[in-house]
């Protein structure tokens, strides 16, 4: 059986690829995404070997976005008047890569970020702490779930800034009885349950285009 799942940030990851950009920005259904890379070799992609894994770039897992996850809008108090508006955060699209994991046992190596559009209100500074979550599920099991937070510094003057999050590393163990076509990526903003209902209650539908 391979071994768990890990995410490590140690990792030197190659070059990003954009992959799936949603035509609107507010949204609260889940949304599916197509897998995190096509790669100019993946009509080969069938003759990778686990005992030569740099023979071609790796296929990848399919990534999700669940809607309501999509979008994250915080206020300074109870109130949800615009005046206590804090920030308003949305992903905007995914941009990632696969590459064969070096050692044994053998994995996959998927390198992803999050492209964000971040607004700050009147309550925020010119500091923001985004949080968001990736999630590894094989099957219908979650074998990992990782959350981690990115500082966006606003420059003066400035409300409304386009962004991504530092390139993650995510490694995916594979054998010939697990593979990466098992697997499936969950990546959001991390809400609090007050956001989550916000979200549902407030955001519409979503509609995504591939790039």
């Amino acid at each position: 059986m391979a071994a768990p799942a890990t995410m490590t940030e140690n990792e030197t990851p190659e070059p990003r690829m954009t992959i799936v950009s949603p035509s609107g920005l507010r949204r609260f259904r889940p949304a599916h995404l197509s897998g995190l890379a096509i790669l100019p070799l993946a009509m080969s992609l069938a003759a990778c070997s686990l005992d030569n894994p740099d023979a071609f770039a790796p296929s990848c897992p399919t990534v999700e976005v669940p809607g309501a996850a999509a979008d994250q809008v915080a206020f300074t108090g109870p109130s949800h008047d615009i005046g206590h508006l804090a920030s308003r955060t949305s992903v905007t699209r995914v941009t990632g890569q696969c590459r064969a994991g070096k050692g044994r046992p053998a994995s996959v190596v998927a390198d992803i970020s999050l492209g964000l559009d971040v607004t700050r209100g009147p309550g925020a500074g010119r500091t923001l702490q985004v949080p968001y979550f990736v999630a590894v599920v094989y099957g219908d099991e979650i074998k990992n779930k990782k959350q981690f937070v990115e500082t966006v510094q606003f420059p003066a003057n400035v409300t409304q800034m386009l962004t991504h999050t530092r390139i993650v590393p995510i490694t995916l163990p594979v054998s010939k009885r697990v593979t990466i076509d098992g697997y499936r990526l969950e990546v959001g903003l991390q809400l609090t349950k007050e956001q989550l209902e916000y979200n549902q209650t407030h955001l519409i539908a979503p509609s995504f285009h591939h790039m």
